[in-house]
């Protein structure tokens, strides 16, 4: 009996020290838990703190009217380091700033001879046998190798603030003028959501090679109409987008260049006013796309010319306005 008794109170012991033991790992665990989201919760303020004081930093050297140069500086250091949402601030500060240093920029590249140094450094001064050989672009943009070469010191410091911008320097009318250059702003793609990068990209097409200069157009139709399908696409893919409206405003620019053509880019033969083959050919390729708007706007106008025998006279051209507006009505009702 007396050893059934001693047995049982082992049992019940050994119970009792395998209850408490347990109990004991419970609470380390629970306590570890506890302490790790702790740790998490405390590692993210930390975070946040640090995107609000380099955000913070940020537009001070915006209000403080610095110039693009110092904020491309900023940015290249700090925008793998904050979130989303202050990364498009910043890209969308950026581009503010570059705008509005466009008409500043332009005013000092044309005091004393600067442009005439530019102009020497690029070639065009000088006429070349194998000229007509040469890549366009190499007329069109000053080539930013030749940095080094500009003797003028005040001259060279301020090309490289310029190219240290994000901006290139095109040739119009003879002078060299600053443009955002969005290829350059392709750099921050990877940071960004898709709505800012696409943007980015359709404007890099306009900053590669400009639709029109000089009041004629430097590309052909048929890469004026992928450009205005690109827009279209944009508009219709981010109709909530904060750069709906400007990029509606491109689509409305790219599609009356393409009706009506410029004035030193005719649609038609300027002696017979017959319509030319290949802005022809490039508005049946248009029409036969599928389910766009820009398709249905440009069959209307092909019925219009084709009407008319495919002369372009006013009773044509009459008819763009009322097809553009009609265009960006559409688009818009897509919101």
């Amino acid at each position: 009996m007396v050893k059934r008794w001693i047995y049982l109170v082992s049992i019940i012991s050994l119970l009792l020290i395998v209850l408490v033991v347990g109990c004991k790992d419970e609470n380390i665990v629970m306590d570890a838990e506890k302490s790790i989201g702790i740790l998490k919760a405390e590692t993210t303020n930390l975070e946040e703190e640090e995107e609000e004081n380099i955000i913070k930093d940020f537009r001070n050297i915006v209000k403080s009217n610095n110039e693009p140069f110092a904020l491309v500086n900023f940015i290249d250091q700090n925008i793998d380091k904050v979130n989303e949402e202050y990364r498009v601030e910043m890209i969308r500060e950026l581009e503010e700033v570059q705008e509005k240093y466009i008409e500043k920029y332009t005013e000092q590249l044309f005091i004393e001879d600067y442009q005439m140094e530019l102009l020497s450094l690029s070639g065009l001064l000088q006429s070349t046998e194998d000229e007509a050989e040469r890549d366009f672009s190499s007329f069109l943009f000053f080539d930013e190798s030749k940095l080094e070469e500009i003797k003028n010191v005040n001259l060279k410091e301020l090309v490289d603030k310029i190219f240290k911008g994000k901006y290139r320097l095109i040739n119009m009318e003879g002078a060299f003028y600053p443009i955002i250059d969005y290829e350059k702003l392709k750099d921050y793609s990877k940071y960004l959501p898709d709505y800012i990068k696409d943007c980015i990209e359709l404007k890099s097409m306009e900053s590669n090679m400009p639709t029109i200069l000089d009041g004629g157009l430097v590309i052909s139709f048929d890469e004026l109409s992928q450009r205005l399908i690109a827009a279209e696409s944009y508009i219709l893919k981010y109709p909530e987008s904060i750069k709906h409206e400007e990029v509606l405003r491109l689509y409305g620019w790219y599609l009356r260049f393409y009706l009506e053509g410029s004035i030193n880019t005719f649609i038609y033969d300027y002696a017979s006013k017959e319509i030319k083959e290949e802005v022809l050919s490039s508005y049946y390729e248009v029409r036969d796309m599928d389910e766009t708007i820009t398709a249905e706007i440009v069959a209307k106008y092909i019925d219009i010319i084709e009407a008319n025998d495919k002369i372009i006279d006013e009773s044509v051209l009459s008819k763009v306005t009322e097809l553009h507006s009609e265009a960006i009505a559409r688009l818009e009702s897509e919101r």
